[in-house]
C-alpha cells in the first residue's frame, strides 16, 4: 500500500460475491448453503446490488429482502466476513433521499440542474455532492449503519460519479471533491475494514483504498455487446487486466473481477487462467449450485486460500 494513513490488508483470496442483475435474499441463503455443503473455504460473502430500495436510499431494503441486519448477522454466524455492494456516489432520480434532498445533487453551472451520472442500477441517476454538509453527514451516517450491522468488507462502485464536474456546495474541483468522499468513507467504515474500489478515476484513489478493479465487468459473453471497449465482457476485461498489472502492490491489491465457470460461459478456460494469474483479490460470482465438475474444481483451486499463486 502507497499511503500510509491506509492500515494494509491482507489480500481476499476466498473473497465471494453474488452477481446477479438484482440480487435477492434467497440467492444469498442458497450460496451460504452450497459452500458448506461443497466445502469451499469462501472467507468473505458480499450482498450485492439489489438489496436497496433505490440508489441513494441504501438503508431501505427492496421488495427483495426482508432485513439486511439479519442477513449480515446470517453471514457472520457461520464465520464468514459480511460484505456489501454500495454506489455512494450515486443519487437515483427516483429516490427518496434526491426528492427530500435535491440540494445534495451536482448541479450543471448554467441549467441548475442535476448533472447526469448515467442510467446505472436501474435507474438514471444524479452526483451525491460530497462536499455539502449535510450530504456529508448522512452518507457518514449511512456507512456506519453498516458497519455497525457488521459488516467490514465494502465494495463501492461508480464512483466516476463524485468526480463529476458541475456546481457543488464548495467551489472545488470534481477530484478534489472526489478524494474528500473517498476520505469520508474511510474513515466511517474504520481502519479494519477493507474497502474496494470500483469504476473509480485511477490516479485520484491512490492512496485511499485497499483493492481496485481494474477492468470492465466480466460477462458470460466473449465479446462485448457492439464492440464497445467499456462494455462488460471477457476481452474488455481480460485486456485492461493484464495491462493494468503493474498497479497491484503498488498502488492497491488488484481485483480483476470475478471468476465466472458455470457451464455457459465462454471460453471460461481462458478467463479462469486470467484471473489465476492477474487476481490479487479473488472472487466466485457463480450460483455456486450451478457449477458442473470442472467449474467447482476450478472454484475451489483459484478460491481456497492455500492454492491462491502470485501474479506472475
Amino acid at each position: 500500500m502507497c499511503s500510509s494513513d491506509l492500515r494494509p490488508i491482507p489480500p481476499a483470496w476466498c473473497s465471494w460475491y453474488q452477481y446477479y442483475d438484482a440480487v435477492t435474499e434467497a440467492d444469498v441463503a442458497a450460496n451460504l448453503a452450497a459452500m458448506d455443503e461443497l466445502g469451499l473455504g469462501f472467507g468473505v460473502v458480499q450482498i450485492d446490488d439489489g438489496y436497496q430500495a433505490a440508489p441513494g436510499d441504501w438503508l431501505v431494503p427492496s421488495g427483495r429482502f426482508a432485513s439486511l441486519p439479519g442477513l449480515v448477522r446470517r453471514i457472520r454466524g457461520t464465520g464468514r466476513r459480511a460484505g456489501i455492494w454500495i454506489a455512494p456516489a450515486l443519487l437515483g432520480r427516483r429516490s427518496q433521499v434526491l426528492r427530500e434532498h435535491p440540494e445534495w445533487a451536482v448541479r450543471d453551472p448554467v441549467t441548475g440542474e442535476p448533472v447526469p451520472a448515467g442510467r446505472v442500477v436501474r435507474q438514471d441517476c444524479a452526483a451525491l455532492d460530497f462536499t455539502h454538509p449535510g450530504a456529508a453527514r448522512w452518507l457518514r451516517s449511512v456507512m456506519a449503519d453498516i458497519r455497525e450491522w457488521g459488516v467490514d468488507y465494502v465494495k463501492a462502485d461508480f464512483l466516476y460519479a463524485g468526480a463529476c464536474e458541475g456546481r457543488r456546495h464548495d467551489d472545488v474541483s470534481g477530484v478534489e471533491a472526489y478524494r474528500r468522499g473517498l476520505r469520508l468513507i474511510r474513515d466511517a467504515i474504520g481502519p479494519d475494514a477493507t474497502l474496494l474500489g470500483c469504476g473509480a478515476p485511477v490516479l485520484p484513489s491512490v492512496g485511499l483504498v485497499h483493492a481496485m478493479r481494474v477492468g470492465p465487468d466480466i460477462a458470460v459473453g466473449y465479446e462485448p455487446p457492439g464492440g464497445g471497449l467499456s462494455k462488460p465482457s471477457q476481452r474488455n476485461a481480460a485486456r485492461n487486466v493484464a495491462a493494468r498489472a503493474w498497479q497491484h502492490g503498488r498502488f492497491w491489491i488488484n481485483d480483476a473481477d470475478c471468476l465466472l465457470a458455470r457451464p455457459e460461459v465462454q471460453r471460461r478456460e481462458s478467463w479462469a487462467e486470467t484471473v489465476r494469474r492477474f487476481g490479487g483479490l479473488r472472487s466466485s460470482g457463480d450460483g455456486l449450485a450451478e457449477l458442473d465438475a470442472w467449474g467447482l474444481e476450478t472454484t475451489r483451486q483459484l478460491m481456497v486460500p492455500s492454492a491462491a499463486e502470485p501474479l506472475v
